[in-house]
C-alpha cells in the first residue's frame, strides 16, 4: 500500500528524507515545504538531485494541507530548547504541528524534544495538546531519530531484553562535530569558546533534547525516574586549529565536550546517556573513541554483561560519523511512516509502536 507523503523541510536531515521518499515505490511524494523564496516552484527532484517529480516546493501551509497526505515528514530547523515554555525559541514547532495533526495528517518528526514529555517543563500539557489535535484529525504523531530516537533508547531497550538481571545501562555517542555544516550552530553549543563563556542555556537544551532518552528507557524497563542528573566536562585545545566546517578553535578554547545525562532512581544512576563530541578527530586524544571516525556504544551491567559497539564512517557511506548519523536519522523517520499511519490516533513514543524495520529501505 502506497502512502501519500509531504516532506516538510529540506535541511541537513530533511534533504536525505526527501531522497528516501522519492526513491521508494511504496511512498508517493505529493508535497514539499520549503522555507526560502529561492526554492518556491522548484521541482522536488531538482532539490534532491533526482529526476523530475512534478512536485513543486512551496512555502504555503494551506496548499500542503489541501493535498490530503497520509503523512507529513516534519523536519523544520529546531533550536533544541523546551517547546513548552512560552518564550522558548522552540515553541513555534509545537504550535505549528497541531493544525497539521488536526487536519488528519499523521506526522513523523526528528525533533528530539518531542520524543517524550517528562523532561519538559509542561510535558503533560504538550502531550495533552498533541493528543487533542490527533483526536480531532484521527491522526498520530511520532518523533524519532538516531540519538536520541534509536541508539540511546530503542537499541538499548532491545539489547536489555536478553538480560534478566540489570543494574545499569549506559549509551555513548562519540562523533566528530567538525563536519557539521553550520559552524554557527556548533559555536552556540560552546565549541571554540572559553569555558566561562559557555551559554547558560546549554544545560537546559541538553535536558530538553536528550532528556527524552532516559525516560524512554525507564518506561520500557518498568522504572519511574526520580530525577535527571547532568554532568559536563570540556577539553581545551593546546593549539589553534580550524575544523572541517570552518570553525576556528583558538588555543585555550573548547575543542571537545563530554557530558552525561543520568536517570536517577532511589539515589542511583540506572540509565545514562553519554556524549563525547569533538571538533576534529584528534581533539581530546585521551578521551574514549570508537574506531577511526567515531560512532555509538551501549554498555549494560548485568548478568551476563552485554556491550555493543557501532562504528560509523565505514567504507561505502559518507566517510564521516556525523554524515552517516544524519542519513540514519532521516531513514529512521521515513521507515516509521507505515507504522505511524497504521497506529491508533494519538501522541506516540517508541514504546507505543511495534518493532520498526527498514519498511521503506529495502531495494
Amino acid at each position: 500500500m502506497s502512502h501519500r507523503v509531504v516532506q516538510w523541510g529540506t535541511g541537513a536531515v530533511g534533504l536525505h528524507a526527501l531522497r528516501f521518499v522519492i526513491d521508494n515505490p511504496d511512498l508517493e511524494l505529493v508535497g514539499l515545504k520549503c522555507f526560502t523564496d529561492g526554492k518556491v516552484g522548484v521541482d522536488a527532484g531538482q532539490i534532491a538531485g533526482r529526476p523530475s517529480t512534478g512536485v513543486k516546493a512551496t512555502t504555503s501551509t494551506d496548499e500542503l494541507l489541501a493535498l490530503d497526505a497520509d503523512c507529513i515528514v516534519y523536519m523544520p530547523r529546531d533550536a533544541l530548547f523546551d517547546p513548552t515554555l512560552p518564550d522558548s525559541p522552540s515553541r513555534p514547532w509545537l504550535e505549528e504541528i497541531q493544525p497539521l495533526l488536526a487536519s488528519g495528517a499523521n506526522v513523523v518528526s526528528s525533533i528530539a524534544s518531542g520524543m517524550h514529555w517528562r523532561q519538559l517543563a509542561d510535558g503533560e500539557g504538550m502531550r495533552a495538546a498533541l493528543d487533542k489535535a490527533c483526536a480531532q484529525g484521527g491522526s498520530s504523531a511520532f518523533f524519532t531519530g538516531i540519538d536520541p530516537g534509536f541508539v540511546s533508547d530503542c537499541l538499548a531497550i532491545t539489547m536489555s531484553s536478553v538480560l534478566g538481571d540489570i543494574t545499569q545501562i549506559r549509551t555513548w555517542e562519540m562523533i566528530d562535530y567538525g563536519t557539521y555544516p553550520v559552524a554557527e550552530t556548533i559555536a552556540a553549543i560552546g565549541f571554540g569558546r572559553q569555558p566561562q563563556d559557555l551559554p547558560q542555556t546549554g544545560a537546559a537544551s541538553l535536558l530538553a533534547s536528550w532528556g527524552c532518552a532516559p525516560h524512554l528507557m525507564a518506561d520500557a524497563l518498568g522504572l519511574v525516574l526520580d530525577d535527571l542528573a547532568l554532568d559536563m566536562d570540556v577539553w581545551l585545545s593546546p593549539t589553534t586549529y580550524t575544523g572541517a566546517n570552518g570553525l576556528v578553535v583558538e588555543e585555550g578554547t573548547i575543542g571537545a565536550l563530554r557530558w552525561s545525562l543520568a536517570g536517577v532512581v532511589g539515589g542511583e544512576k540506572r540509565v545514562t546517556v553519554n556524549h563525547i563530541n569533538r571538533i576534529g578527530r584528534d581533539a581530546a586524544p585521551d578521551w574514549p573513541k570508537i574506531g577511526t571516525e567515531g560512532g555509538y556504544r551501549i554498555e549494560i551491567d548485568g548478568m551476563p554483561p552485554f556491550v555493543g559497539e557501532f562504528p560509523l564512517g565505514l567504507p561505502g557511506g559518507t566517510g564521516t560519523s556525523l554524515g552517516d548519523a544524519v542519513i540514519m536519522t532521516a531513514a529512521r523517520c521515513v521507515n516509521s511512516i507505515h507504522a505511524v499511519v497504521g497506529a491508533a490516533p494519538g501522541y506516540l513514543t517508541l514504546n507505543d509502536l511495534p518493532t520498526i524495520g527498514a519498511r521503506h529501505g529495502m531495494r
